[in-house]
Order: C-alpha cells, then sequence, then structure tokens
C-alpha cells in the first residue's frame, strides 16, 4: 500500500515538472499551488516526500521484527522481570504502610479534637450555668431593692416638694 502511495505520489511530480517545463493552456490550466512554485521548490518538495515514504517503510520493518518472539527476548530477561515485579511489590507495601499510618494518624487527629471538643463543650456549659446564676442573683438583687428603690425615690421627692413650697412662699 506504502508502495503504491509512493508510486503515485512519484507519477504526479513527474507530470508536474512535465507541465511546469511547458506552460498549460488556458484549457489545461486549472488552480494548483504547485503551478506558482519555482522548479527547485517543487524538486525540494519531491525530495521531502521520497524521503518520507522512505521512513514510512523503515518503521513499517522495524516494527515487523519487533513484533516476533525471538526480538522480545533479549528485551528483558527473566530475573530481570522478577527484579521489576519485587521493586513494584515493595513499593506497593510501602504505600500501604504509609497510607495506614496517615489513616492512624488521622483518627488520632480526630480523637484529639472530640476530647477538645468536649473540654470546650463542658467549659462552655460551665460559662453557661455562671452566667445564668449571676443573671438570677442580679434579678433578685433588682426585685429586693426596687420597692426600697422606690420608696426613697418617693420620701426624697416629698421631701424635696415641701422644701420648694416653704421656700416659694
Amino acid at each position: 500500500m506504502n508502495s503504491e502511495y509512493g508510486e503515485q505520489s512519484n507519477s504526479a511530480l513527474t507530470s508536474l515538472k512535465q507541465r511546469a517545463q511547458m506552460p498549460p493552456t488556458l484549457m489545461e490550466q486549472q488552480p494548483n499551488v504547485l503551478y506558482t512554485m519555482p522548479m527547485q521548490t517543487v524538486g525540494r518538495l519531491e525530495e521531502v516526500l521520497r524521503r518520507t515514504l522512505a521512513l514510512q517503510e523503515n518503521i513499517r520493518t522495524s516494527m515487523e521484527e519487533l513484533a516476533t518472539k525471538e526480538s522480545l527476548d533479549s528485551l528483558a530477561t527473566s530475573e530481570e522481570l522478577l527484579d521489576w515485579v519485587n521493586q513494584v511489590q515493595e513499593l506497593n507495601q510501602q504505600t500501604y504502610r504509609s497510607m495506614q499510618q496517615v489513616l492512624a494518624d488521622v483518627k488520632e487527629e480526630n480523637r484529639q479534637a472530640g476530647k477538645m471538643r468536649d473540654e470546650f463543650m463542658r467549659k462552655l456549659s460551665d460559662m453557661e450555668r455562671q452566667f445564668q446564676s449571676d443573671g438570677e442573683d442580679i434579678l433578685n438583687t433588682f426585685r429586693l431593692w426596687t420597692p426600697l428603690t422606690f420608696i426613697g425615690a418617693a420620701a426624697v421627692s416629698t421631701v424635696f416638694t415641701i422644701l420648694m413650697r416653704i421656700l416659694v412662699r
């Protein structure tokens, strides 16, 4: 398939070169970017195309060689593969141990955070009880002193009223 593509491309380039040597008539002329290129550029494009086709062919044959079992034998010995598997297994075990340690640390942090939360809630409860107790004490004191305050205010206002009447007369 690649060789067919190469032959088609080569024949197209050959006909293009022949056309370039003698200009096409107005009837034969078709819009094509290659017509406007200098012959050196067309030659360079042809060379690039040939190199690309040769590279594709080289890659295809190399891939066929790599696909054979005999060529794969030399890539890795069984000892190298076993060593690689052991390294991967050791890495997995280290990762597992690290994850277990992280999980244990998270559990310990949660336990400590729970203790701190419980302590905070206990202190907050104590503060709430103290605040309620202080509020009740203040309210009781206010209740006790309210009547006395009104009686005292009434007595003082009575005295001032009497003094004001005496002074005004």
